[in-house]
This record gives structure tokens, sequence and C-alpha cells, in this order.
């Protein structure tokens, strides 16, 4: 059973497409930009991914779907079209922001559904929850973190008594 019948109407060059865009929009989102750099977004992926978003990326980046600006990336107009478009697909409603182009959308549909670039390595269902695992991933990264700390801050702790309990000289 489908999880999102809606998105089955997509095809999978598509859905990978919408994924990578919404990707890249959510990080120029959390960073307050309009773009983010782009081998931050990489690195964000795992390392078992990371070929077939590269070749998605930059597939996108010709169809002009997203744009560059040196090591940043961004979305251009046809890319707000192209999710609007998405969001139209998934019986969303039309947002204030959309971009209705319907000749762009045709174009860049066309041509995401012809590029063998846009194919994932992994399962529709992989491409569907990466955004969700990449949170998961960062999360977890973040928890760790704080664990170094606290367990660096105990071993000054234990360090700093041993040393003020050794008799003076």
């Amino acid at each position: 059973m489908a999880l999102n019948p809606a998105m089955d109407a997509l095809n999978e060059r598509i859905g990978f497409a919408e994924m990578l865009v919404m990707l890249v929009r959510q990080r120029c989102a959390d960073s307050g930009s309009n773009r983010t750099s782009r081998t931050g977004l990489h690195l964000r992926v795992p390392v078992d991914e990371r070929p077939s978003v590269r070749r998605g990326l930059d597939a996108l980046i010709e169809h002009g779907v997203l744009g560059t600006s040196g090591g940043d990336i961004g979305l251009t107009l046809q890319g707000r079209a192209f999710l609007a478009y998405c969001r139209r697909l998934r019986g969303e409603p039309h947002g204030p922001g959309d971009l209705n182009d319907l000749d762009t959308v045709h174009r860049l549909v066309t041509a995401i559904e012809d590029d063998e670039r846009l194919d994932s390595d992994q399962t529709p269902d992989e491409v569907r929850t990466l955004p969700g695992r990449l949170e998961e991933h960062r999360e977890r990264k973040r928890s760790g973190s704080f664990r170094f700390w606290v367990m660096l801050a105990v071993v000054l702790a234990v360090l700093c008594v041993v040393l003020l309990a050794l008799p003076p000289r």
C-alpha cells in the first residue's frame, strides 16, 4: 500500500528532483538566505548516496531549476515554478509565491523525465525519506557532540581534583 498515492503520480525522476530541490530550499531557509553551500549540502548526505545526489544536483543546475554562485547553490525562478507544480500534483493549495508558468514547467518536467542523471541509486521510499534521515543524523551528531563535551568536562574536573589533592612539594 502506498504511503502517499498522490506522490505515486510523480515518476521516480520527478520525485528525486523534487526531493533535491526541497533539500536545497530547506538548507536555504535554515540559513536565512536564498542560497546555501553546495559542499555543506553534500556533507550532510550519507556517503553511499552522495554520487546520485551530486549527479542530480548537476542535472538540476543544467536544466535551470537550481542556480550556482561560486560554491553556493539556490533555487531559481524556474525551480520555484517546478516546486509549485509538484505541490499541485499532490493536491496542495496554490501558495502566494507560486509561479504558474506552464511552458517553463512543461519544459522542465520533460527535461527531468529524460535525464538519466536523475535516476537515484536508492529506492523511491529511501529517496522520500532522505530529508528525515538527514535530520535524524544531524540530531545524533548534535547529541554525540554534547556527550563529548560532557565527558571532557568530567575528565578535566577529575584531573583538577587529583592535582589539588596532591601534597605540595
